[in-house]
């Protein structure tokens, strides 16, 4: 059985001027359990405009993840693109160390691909969690709707504290 803990919840957590935010508790949690460490990993989306983070032993999940599915494609007859999937999956990834409260600083072109200004959303996906501009996501299509509901909330909170 599977001991690794999964990615919950959601926060919506400030960017300071130098790029400062932290990893909320919950999910800083996990990542200290799966991993041992106090790093975080930290890539663009596959898909979304948004970043994906996870802890530094999920890169191996992952690695035989790619490994399985491009045997799905050799056994389908597909030619399977493995070098751009494992440059996107292992390539343009930033390793991140974080502090006991879990700040950690944004890598300066990560912030500019997800867009990251003055919030940060933080949002539970099992294996991974994303980091989202609120306002990007309120935007995004295929975001489930109760999402954007939690996203609103939490930014009306902020303006009314």
């Amino acid at each position: 059985m599977d001991s690794r803990e999964l990615f919950r919840s959601y926060a919506l957590n400030a960017i300071d001027t130098k790029g400062r935010v932290a990893i909320p508790a919950g999910l800083r949690a996990v990542i200290e359990k799966n991993s041992a460490t106090k790093m975080l990993m930290l890539s663009k989306h596959e898909s979304d405009p948004c970043l994906s983070g996870y802890d530094r032993e999920y890169s191996r999940i992952l690695h035989s993840k790619l490994e399985k599915r491009e045997d799905e494609d050799r056994a389908a007859g597909r030619v399977p693109s493995r070098h751009n999937i494992n440059r996107m999956a292992f390539g343009l990834v930033e390793e991140i160390p974080f502090d006991g409260s879990g700040r950690f600083i944004l890598p300066a072109f990560m912030r500019k691909k997800a867009g990251l200004e003055d919030l940060a959303f933080f949002l539970g996906a099992g294996d991974t969690f994303e980091v989202w501009n609120p306002h990007r996501l309120l935007e995004a299509e295929g975001v489930d709707e109760d999402v954007k509901e939690i996203v609103r909330f939490l930014l009306e909170e902020r303006e009314a504290a």
